[in-house]
C-alpha cells in the first residue's frame, strides 16, 4: 500500500520496514500494522487538533507543565509556539503513561518507539494470532461478562496504585487478547496528585464498566467500586492486591469552611505585619478581621405544626407582668451661672504684664471649670445660645494673675 506522508520518515529512518494496511480510525489518531525486523507493529499517527473530535480537553489537561519554563508560558498565552508545544505534550503523554503503567503490571501495550509524532508498540493478537478485537464487538454469557468486569476493576485498581486515571475508559478502549482484556488509549489519562478531575472521571469509567455488563447480564447490580478504591486511595491504604467489598459510604459530616476562613485570616494578618516591618507595601489587612460567632441551629417548629415566634415578639423573661407607669414631665427650670463681673482689658498703649508668653512646646494652662451657681431671685436671664459656655473670670485663673491681651485667651 501507499505510505501515508506521516510515516514516510520512519521508513526512511529505517525503523519501519513496511507498511502492511490500516487497523482502525478513531476520534484522535489513526492506526496501522507496520513490519519492522520481522515483526508485525503498531503504528498510531495522531490526528491534529483541528480533526479530532476529543471534547472537554480542558478537563483532561489540568496540571499537566513541561519542563521548558520558556514553553509552559508559551502555552498558557497560547500563542503559536505554545500551541504546538501543547500539542506535543499532548501525544507525547500516552508514552508516558505507558511506560509507568507497564512498569507497575497494568496490562498495556509495550511501547517502541516514538518518532515525530508517531508511537511504534506492541500488536496485540488473539487466541487465531489475528489483531484482538475491541471489547464492544464481541458477546459474551453472563459469567464470562462478569468475570472480565471484576479483571478490569482489578486493571483500574493498578492503574489508579500507580497514580493514573485512564479517563476515557470504555468497552471501546480494551481489547481482547489471547491472555486477557488489554487496556489502550491513554492521551487523556490524568495524574491523580495533578487533577482535581480524577476522583470524577474514576467514577466514570468505572461506571463504564459497568454499563457494559449490564449488557449480557441486566440484572447486575452497580457496587460502589469506584467509591471504594478512592477513599482506600486517599488514606493510602490501597494495593493492587486490595480485595474490593464494593460497600461504600460517604460521611455525613458537614465541612466547617469557618475555621479555615479563620486561619487565612490570621495568615493574612501575620504577613501584613512582616511586610511592615520590612518597609513593603501592600498585601493583606493590617488588622485580623473580628471572629465570627459560633453556628447556632436553625429554629424548628413546635409540636403543634406552628413556627415559633418571633424573638422580638416574645417577652422578655425578667420584664414584668405589668407596664411600667411613664414619669409625669416636669417643668424644667434651667440655672444659669451668676453672671460676674468682668475685668476690662488693658488698653492697648499700656504696658504689658511681666508674666512670659506661652512658648511653643509650654502647654497654655486651661482655666478652672466651676459649677454654676444657683440663680438670685429676679428677673430671668434671656435665653443663651446652645453651646455657650461663660467666660470665668480673672480672679479664678490658676496663676492667679489679671488677664490681660497678651494672655492665654489672646487678643480681643
Amino acid at each position: 500500500m501507499r505510505i501515508p506522508d506521516s510515516l514516510a520518515p520512519l521508513v526512511d529512518y529505517g525503523i519501519v520496514d513496511e507498511v502492511i494496511r490500516p487497523l482502525m480510525s478513531g476520534k484522535e489518531a489513526q492506526v496501522y500494522v507496520v513490519a519492522s525486523g520481522g515483526k508485525q507493529f503498531v503504528a498510531k499517527v495522531y490526528k491534529e487538533a483541528q480533526n479530532r473530535t476529543f471534547k472537554h480537553r480542558a478537563e483532561y489537561t489540568e496540571g499537566r507543565k513541561v519542563r521548558n519554563t520558556r514553553d509552559q508560558r508559551a502555552i498558557d498565552k497560547r500563542t503559536k509556539h505554545g500551541r504546538a508545544q501543547d500539542e506535543a505534550a499532548w501525544r507525547s503523554t500516552e508514552v508516558d503513561v505507558i511506560h509507568r503503567l507497564h512498569a507497575a503490571g497494568v496490562r498495556v501495550p509495550v511501547p517502541h518507539h516514538f518518532v515525530d509524532g508517531v508511537l511504534i508498540m506492541e500488536l496485540i493478537t488473539g487466541a487465531d494470532g489475528l489483531p484482538a478485537p475491541r471489547l464492544a464487538d464481541l458477546g459474551f454469557a453472563p459469567e464470562a461478562a462478569q468475570g472480565l468486569y471484576e479483571r478490569l476493576i482489578r486493571e483500574v485498581t493498578k492503574m489508579l496504585c500507580a497514580g493514573i486515571v485512564h479517563g476515557d475508559l470504555s468497552d471501546f478502549n480494551v481489547l481482547v487478547g489471547a491472555d486477557g482484556p488489554v487496556i489502550i488509549d491513554f492521551p487523556q489519562s490524568v495524574d491523580t496528585a495533578q487533577n482535581t478531575n480524577a476522583r470524577k472521571l474514576l467514577v466514570r469509567d468505572v461506571g463504564n464498566m459497568h454499563a457494559f455488563l449490564t449488557r449480557f447480564s441486566p440484572g447486575a447490580r452497580r457496587l460502589a467500586y469506584a467509591e471504594e478504591m478512592w477513599d482506600l486511595f486517599q488514606q493510602n491504604v490501597l494495593t493492587p492486591d486490595t480485595k474490593l467489598t464494593g460497600r461504600f459510604q460517604s460521611t455525613q459530616r458537614r465541612a466547617d469552611t469557618r475555621e479555615v476562613l479563620e486561619l487565612i485570616q490570621d495568615a493574612n494578618y501575620d504577613e501584613r505585619k512582616r511586610r511592615e516591618a520590612l518597609g513593603l507595601r501592600g498585601g493583606p489587612p493590617a488588622q485580623p478581621p473580628p471572629r465570627s460567632a459560633p453556628r447556632t441551629a436553625p429554629p424548628r417548629f413546635g409540636q403543634q405544626g406552628r413556627a415559633p415566634q418571633h424573638p422580638q415578639s416574645q417577652p422578655h423573661p425578667h420584664a414584668p407582668s405589668q407596664p411600667r407607669p411613664q414619669p409625669q414631665a416636669q417643668p424644667q427650670s434651667r440655672q444659669q451661672p451668676q453672671p460676674q463681673s468682668r475685668q476690662q482689658p488693658q488698653s492697648r498703649h499700656q504696658p504689658q504684664s511681666q508674666s512670659k508668653q506661652p512658648t511653643r512646646h509650654q502647654p497654655q494652662p486651661q482655666p478652672t471649670r466651676h459649677p454654676p451657681q444657683p440663680h438670685a431671685a429676679g428677673p430671668t436671664p434671656p435665653a443663651r445660645p446652645t453651646g455657650f459656655r461663660p467666660r470665668p473670670p480673672a480672679a479664678d485663673r490658676r496663676d492667679g494673675r489679671p488677664e490681660t491681651s497678651s494672655g492665654p485667651r489672646g487678643a480681643r
